[in-house]
């Protein structure tokens, strides 16, 4: 029983690894086929990790344009930090040569952008946009009175773009 156990926590661990390296929201899709193509673990088992690890709170779902987008959360990173070490160095290895190899296309699939640029006025206009699979999903222009304010629009947008995204179509649709 005690090897079962160790090898749940290790794959939990992958995960959490994978999602965290990436550093940017991933589709269940994009994580099971690496996971599944080099048999680290069987659909099945890897369905029951997801579950497992939102319900831990080491995940967090977002839903964005009908697609759910895992990330990790502070807990998650918390605890890759505590036991990343039990994870095997290949596997490591073979994880971040994927992520450097696919990051792009990954990228391409949910992209954010922010960039401000100074008016003539002293303003500046910070423009925010979310893509997916080269679809607009949302592209927000903002004049601020600050390059302060333009910068810290585009830190948070880049930070949170799901939350803030999330937030913004919740307002307007509210009836």
């Amino acid at each position: 029983m005690k090897g079962s156990n160790h090898e749940l926590s290790v794959n939990k661990l992958i995960i959490l690894y994978m999602i965290e390296k990436l550093d940017m929201p991933m589709s269940y899709t994009q994580i099971s086929e690496f996971l599944l193509a080099h048999e680290y673990m069987n659909y099945f088992s890897l369905q029951q990790y997801f579950s497992e690890l939102v319900e831990t709170n080491l995940l967090a779902t977002k839903v964005i344009n009908h697609s759910t987008r895992y990330s990790i959360t502070e807990n998650g990173k918390k605890t890759l930090e505590y036991f990343e070490n039990r994870i095997p160095e290949s596997i490591c290895t073979e994880i971040l040569n994927y992520l450097k190899d696919k990051k792009l296309e990954l990228k391409d699939e949910f992209e954010i952008t922010a960039e401000y640029y100074p008016k003539k006025n002293g303003d500046f206009t910070v423009n925010c946009i979310a893509k997916e699979k080269k679809d607009l999903l949302m592209e927000i222009k903002i004049n601020v009175v600050s390059k302060e304010h333009a910068l810290k629009i585009c830190d948070n947008w880049k930070e949170n773009p799901h939350v803030i995204y999330g937030k913004i179509l919740e307002e307007l649709l509210k009836s």
